[in-house]
């Protein structure tokens, strides 16, 4: 399969004693059985023989490869001092990753260190009693292990060396940003560790009332909601002829129905639906509690139809695909949130909204229109409090329009 995309001889035959040769030939194969673009599948490639090359050139055996030698290539590669070589290394990090994903235990993990082993131990423990997603598990990862691998460096972790001074003098310097978000993660991070060394036996008490409290101004949100003739015209400007177009018309109402979040939408499998109820089971990757919905008639039309007339075939469960490459992979959140990109473009609504989650404000603005009660609509977003339903149910301004009197003229 590889001479399907390198079809010089010399070049192929100098390829002979490159030690990622066995590689190079299962990502062809992959990258042709997948639909890969055949530019694209080409410069892949090339990049990737450079890598056996550069590994060769250093006496790098397959089975020592760690992440920093790929740093260390992708530095020689596209040097991090030019800012133009910066689409070169994105190109040269997911060849070198396609490639090595066929070579079992492909990277060695660097040697952890206490700091790093108390958060693993922590993040378990989330993972496993409090359900939470795994995004938030990777954020309480980064600002935890930031926060200890800062005091302890190469030492056993020891909280009785935390102090007050310590824990509010770390949590000062680090930098404001938009609304305090890195010091009250960090926080966060903290109080919740501080909690889980006491279910451990260990006395912290203290310390979680030395965590300083970071204010974050909650404001309403964006008071845009998508009127029902923007709907129209939203839904209007796909191509529901076309196999993409049908997910995409799917993908979006289950957005503008239901108010699901562009990550829940990524994650709705085939498993979810119960077509006899006539129910869908929404995952909460954000709070890690599934809830279920009923199924309104259009969208589900919308579904079956993408399932039996546009879906490719696919051994994933996952109801919404790729239509490029690689052709059958299951959509990401950042797929759908570019489609969105291209689908307000394409109804000329670009200048007024952006991005999936007015959809979701909207249905809470629907619902509140309809005097829907506030426990109700928390229900239906998936939301745990109410204070945060609140600020997706916006002001119905028509409705204080027709009770609020007029200006008084002012005579001179």
């Amino acid at each position: 399969m590889l001479d399907y995309y390198i079809r010089i001889r010399k070049r192929l035959a100098k390829m002979e004693s490159n030690p990622l040769l066995p590689y190079l030939k299962e990502a062809a194969a992959r990258y042709r059985a997948d639909g890969y673009n055949y530019v694209y599948a080409c410069q892949m490639l090339r990049i990737a023989t450079c890598f056996g090359k550069w590994m060769q050139h250093r006496r790098i055996p397959l089975d020592r490869i760690t992440k920093q030698h790929v740093a260390n290539f992708l530095h020689w590669y596209g040097p991090i001092s030019c800012e133009k070589f910066a689409y070169r290394r994105r190109d040269a990090l997911a060849a070198v990753n396609f490639v090595l994903a066929f070579i079992p235990r492909r990277i060695q993990s660097q040697p952890q260190t206490p700091a790093q082993v108390e958060v693993v131990r922590y993040i378990e423990h989330l993972r496993r009693n409090r359900g939470l997603s795994e995004s938030i598990l990777k954020t309480y990862r980064h600002y935890l292990e930031r926060f200890l691998t800062f005091y302890f460096k190469r030492r056993q972790v020891d909280p009785s060396v935390f102090t007050a001074t310590r824990i509010y003098a770390y949590v000062d310097s680090l930098p404001t940003g938009r609304r305090n978000e890195r010091r009250r993660l960090t926080c966060c991070a903290l109080r919740g560790y501080f909690r889980f060394l006491q279910l451990q036996g260990v006395s912290t008490r203290h310390l979680l009332a030395m965590v300083p409290t970071v204010r974050q101004p909650r404001a309403a949100l964006s008071p845009k909601w998508l009127t029902a003739e923007n709907a129209g015209r939203l839904l209007q400007s796909l191509n529901r002829s076309q196999a993409i177009g049908k997910r995409n018309y799917a993908a979006i109402l289950c957005m503008m129905d239901l108010g699901l979040r562009v990550g829940d939408v990524a994650r709705l499998s085939l498993d979810d639906i119960d077509w006899r109820a006539g129910t869908i089971c929404v995952d909460n990757h954000k709070r890690g509690r599934p809830y279920r919905l009923p199924l309104p008639k259009r969208l589900g039309k919308s579904l079956a139809d993408y399932l039996t007339n546009g879906r490719p075939a696919s051994t994933h469960r996952e109801i919404f695909l790729l239509h490029g490459h690689p052709r059958g992979t299951p959509a990401t959140a950042a797929a759908i949130q570019s489609m969105m990109v291209r689908a307000w473009k394409l109804a000329g609504l670009d200048q007024q909204f952006s991005g999936t989650h007015v959809l979701r404000h909207s249905v809470a603005t629907r619902l509140k229109q309809q005097d829907v009660s506030l426990k109700l609509i928390a229900d239906v977003l998936g939301h745990q409090s109410i204070q945060t339903t609140t600020l997706y149910a916006q002001v119905d301004l028509p409705a204080l329009r027709t009770v609020a009197q007029s200006w008084p003229e002012v005579r001179p």
